[in-house]
């Protein structure tokens, strides 16, 4: 997944998500501002996807039942 990520942006998307369910439990939100360092959350945390949804959130541990 990571290696599209260059294709996503360069169509403009804003924010992706890689949500790696298999091995770290953890999301990745990568933003087309600063693609290359991606923030990291894990359970517990409230990630978001400014500036492509402004004020939506997810708690991360609804996406790992």
């Amino acid at each position: 997944m990571a290696s599209k990520h260059p294709d996503y942006f360069a169509a403009g998307t804003l924010v992706v998500w890689d949500v790696d369910v298999l091995k770290e439990e953890v999301i990745r939100v990568y933003r087309a501002s600063n693609p290359e360092e991606p923030k990291v959350y894990r359970r517990g945390e409230l990630p978001e996807a400014e500036p492509a949804a402004p004020g939506w959130t997810m708690l991360v541990d609804n996406l790992f039942v």
